[in-house]
């Protein structure tokens, strides 16, 4: 049987701002139609890891390929025009424009008439932006704030997705109503990179896992609800070790 290749690869990935190591040579893979949790404390390397996939924060060495191809040194557009799409941590809108005028945004590489498609689509799967399409964002809480980042980043087509803590500050039902929507896009068969320090929120839903500490991958290995509690007691080793990423040169 053929061996089927990731749909994402990240190669001994380094990444320094000024004498801080974010990444120490990070190595992973990312399977089309997976959901990958990506584990770690405030500082770990999460984030720098899928900005640096994105294309958002310069890398010091090493490669990311996607779908075959490196990708390393493309501009951020670039990637989104291939289908790699970031969603921050907190839900950064237009205030002042419209939440159709927000949605719309994430759709400025593509023809109008299949943006206004999939348009639809976004508001199928949130019906209060919906609601508010012609309101300003403002109005909007903080859940649904989220609601329209996710609906922008469908906007521009994507085949990944870079979700960095999607559950910071949301309250329990829209929590839930997150977890959803990534069982949805994942059924569609998105490829979801998911960051978060939460394990008990998505590890049940994550195909696989990798664990960061100090910008290393320290751990990996499959998800599922069976696993949290195994990895929350490796967890408690790791992080009393004191390993250090180091300033090698």
């Amino acid at each position: 049987m053929k061996k089927v290749e990731p749909i994402l690869k990240v190669r001994k990935l380094l990444v320094r701002f000024d004498s801080v190591c974010a990444l120490k040579e990070a190595s992973c893979d990312f399977k089309a139609g997976t959901l990958t949790a990506v584990l770690g404390a405030n500082g770990s390397g999460k984030t720098t890891l899928l900005k640096a996939i994105a294309g958002l924060v310069p890398v010091t060495s090493g490669k990311i390929f996607y779908l075959g191809e490196n990708v390393t040194r493309l501009p951020p557009h670039e990637r989104v025009r291939m289908g790699i799409q970031y969603i921050p941590d907190r839900a950064r809108v237009g205030l002042s424009m419209t939440v159709e005028e927000n949605l719309l945004v994430g759709a400025y590489l593509r023809k109008r008439k299949e943006a206004l498609r999939d348009l639809e689509r976004v508001y199928d799967l949130f019906p209060d932006l919906a609601r508010h399409r012609k309101d300003l964002a403002g109005v909007l809480s903080g859940g649904q704030r989220q609601m329209l980042v996710v609906g922008r980043a469908l906007l521009s087509s994507p085949r990944v997705m870079l979700f960095d803590e999607p559950f910071l500050g949301l309250s329990l039902s829209m929590r839930e109503k997150i977890v959803s929507l990534l069982r949805e896009l994942k059924g569609e068969g998105l490829t979801l990179v998911v960051a978060e320090h939460d394990l008990d929120e998505i590890l049940p839903e994550a195909d696989e896992y990798l664990v960061f500490l100090n910008g290393e991958v320290v751990m990996s290995g499959r998800g599922g609800p069976g696993e949290v509690e195994k990895l929350k007691r490796r967890f408690r080793q790791y992080y009393g070790s004191g390993r250090s990423c180091g300033n090698e040169g």
